[in-house]
Parts: structure tokens; C-alpha cells; sequence
């Protein structure tokens, strides 16, 4: 399993996914944490991304089982940080 964190908030990431033509395929609230939780993915494609909402940023986590080709990479990419512009 891949974890990393992203220092961003969920809603601002949820767009950027929605931007790539990811779609919400699950919504929920993690009871352990009280916190928005949301399973993310392609249409009519195997992979899923987990976002869990921590305030002022999110938690993105990949199962072994169900990168789908794509799912590790975005991860790592969107955890990376982002480069301000001066």
C-alpha cells in the first residue's frame, strides 16, 4: 500500500482531479478520524485513489491490489510540492 500526504486541501485537489477526468465513485466520512473520505478513479477503468480530508491537507492512499496502471504515479506526483510562482 502507497501512502503519502498531499499539502493541499480537498477541495482544492478533488478539482484538479475532476480537471484530469477523474470521478467521485465513493463518498463517505471515515469514522475513526471524523473526516471526509472519498474513493476516486476513471470511468471504465481498474484503479482507485483513496483521499481522506485532514483539514489543510489530504491523505492519498493506493491498495497493492488496485493501482490499475495509473494510481501509484499520480500519487507521487500530487504529493510532490508544488513550485511557487514569484
Amino acid at each position: 500500500m502507497l501512502e503519502v500526504t498531499v499539502e493541499r486541501s480537498a477541495d482544492a485537489l478533488l478539482r484538479e482531479l475532476a480537471r484530469r477526468g477523474l470521478v467521485v465513485k465513493l463518498e463517505t466520512v471515515e469514522a475513526k478520524r471524523n473526516a471526509r473520505h472519498w474513493h476516486v478513479g476513471f470511468e471504465k477503468k481498474p484503479g482507485v485513489l483513496e483521499i481522506t480530508d485532514l483539514g489543510d491537507r489530504c491523505e492519498l492512499k493506493v491498495a497493492s491490489n488496485r493501482d490499475g496502471g495509473w494510481a501509484n504515479a499520480l500519487a507521487r506526483e500530487l504529493s510532490r510540492p508544488t513550485r511557487s510562482t514569484r
